[in-house]
């Protein structure tokens, strides 16, 4: 008789494992729930959940440990914790799965329905003589078995019915014929052996791996360095070649614009700004439905969209006509009066005043807001563009407010501007300037040190 004691794990301690995990949601969700009608069930459920928690653990890891000592004689064998097991209670040795348990470890199943589970973890130096001594016990079970099946030879009957024989071959001590014959037994016990050496070989692909994460760790840092320098290098290079693209695509179109606007004629200009000139600018608008993105790159890709358009097709859009004063950092657009109405027998004359140190005053601004922003204001009348200008045409509500804030406002610009385009010479914006200093001045407005220019000149 041969005995064999080893440590070993099995799979009673699986119920605590379940409660530990289930311990929190089954107090502490209630807990919640309950809070508002007792306020210090809290002071009772997360000690309790803590204490249960712990206990569920400490039986899971009692449990779970076995210390099994097996005497193996002929006719079966004895362990001290599932008893006593004869070779023909063996139903069957059913193999683990690759995700199920790692080798050497065994299940046995019994005709009565009763399992015996040795669970081993190979990778713990703890184990390696505990899996040692089971291993012999397995090749000592696995002779035994052998040894049943050549020494216990079948009953053979023969029996006669209605003049016929019939063959029956009934196993000993068995009442029924098995689901697992006892070679299919010793067949399972076998591949138990066969995963040993398997397992041995999958762990190579394992060493490989961690070869692999070493290489890594050492020579791959560098290799992922460069590569993350490289990707770096090659995003900032596309955002600084959509700004630089934006750049040139701004210098490029303003000379498309500047030669494309010759076909517009010339324009007038009467100003107190002796720094102020007048050019057509392209209204390249962006989608007002589009998001404002303001990421260094990703902001100039619509721009660059626009303007390269505008670039192939310069009379695909409108142009609008801005007064510019570089040195105060000025700029407008000559807006329309909303007021007028256009009429097709008068032309249009743009008016606008600027003030970079005073303010309008706003009944709708709030007192807290201390937001400074300079006098800005565009507007536009109508005139005739035949026979003599009268007086009559600076009779309105729009060149009543320009005059109004040159009046009230010392230091303001005055712009007076019109276009060749739309039927206004340059005589008939000589006698309108008349007209209008004649009006300012009457008003206490001095203009004589207002000048014509004129822009846009082939």
């Amino acid at each position: 008789m041969n005995e064999y004691n080893f440590k070993y794990q099995n799979n009673k301690g699986g119920l605590y494992f379940l409660s530990a995990i289930l311990v929190p949601f089954l107090i502490i969700l209630p807990s919640i729930f309950l809070l508002d009608y007792v306020p210090w069930i809290f002071w009772i459920s997360v000690p309790s959940t803590i204490f249960l928690i712990v206990y569920c653990f400490r039986e899971f890891i009692k449990k779970s440990q076995g210390n099994d000592t097996i005497n193996i004689d002929d006719e079966g064998f004895t362990s001290k914790d599932y008893g006593r097991v004869r070779y023909s209670d063996i139903h069957s040795i059913p193999p683990y799965g690759a995700l199920q348990a790692p080798p050497p470890s065994m299940r046995i199943k019994l005709h009565n329905g009763k399992k015996l589970v040795w669970i081993f973890n190979p990778n713990s130096p703890k184990t390696k003589n505990d899996i040692m001594t089971f291993t012999a016990f397995r090749e000592a079970l696995l002779e035994h078995l052998k040894q049943q099946v050549q020494t216990t030879p079948p009953e053979i009957t023969v029996q006669a019915t209605n003049g016929m024989e019939k063959i029956e071959s009934i196993a000993q001590h068995q009442a029924e014929e098995p689901a697992v014959t006892p070679d299919e037994v010793i067949e399972q016990l076998e591949q138990h052996k066969k995963r040993d050496f398997k397992y041995k070989y999958v762990t190579i692909p394992f060493g490989l791996a961690l070869a692999v994460l070493m290489f890594v760790r050492t020579c791959g840092e560098d290799m992922i360095r460069d590569h993350k320098k490289k990707e770096f290098e090659g995003v900032r290079n596309t955002i600084l070649r959509a700004e630089t693209d934006y750049e040139n695509n701004i210098q490029k179109a303003l000379g498309i614009a500047k030669a494309h606007a010759r076909k517009f004629g010339s324009v007038f200009l009467f100003t107190n700004d002796p720094q102020a000139k007048m050019e057509f600018v392209p209204d390249i608008r962006k989608d007002p439905y589009l998001p404002d993105i303001q990421v260094i790159g990703l902001r100039r890709v619509v721009d660059n969209e626009q303007l390269e358009k505008f670039i192939e097709h310069p009379d695909s859009v409108t142009y609008d006509l801005a007064i510019i004063n570089s040195s105060m950092k000025f700029s407008v657009i000559m807006n329309k009066s909303i007021f007028d109405e256009p009429d097709s027998t008068a032309a249009v004359v743009y008016f606008a005043v600027y003030n970079p140190h005073k303010s309008l005053p706003s009944n709708y601004r709030p007192v807290s807001d201390t937001i400074f922003c300079p006098i800005k204001y565009t507007t536009s009348i109508y005139i005739p563009k035949t026979g003599i200008l009268k007086e009559n045409v600076l009779k309105n509500m729009d060149f009543a407010s320009i005059k109004a804030i040159l009046q009230k406002y010392e230091g303001t610009y005055f712009y007076m501007a019109a276009k060749e385009q739309d039927s206004v010479s340059l005589q008939r914006f000589e006698e309108l300037k008349k007209l209008v200093g004649a009006n300012l001045e009457k008003y206490g407005i001095d203009t004589g040190h207002f000048l014509i220019k004129r822009f846009n000149v082939e």
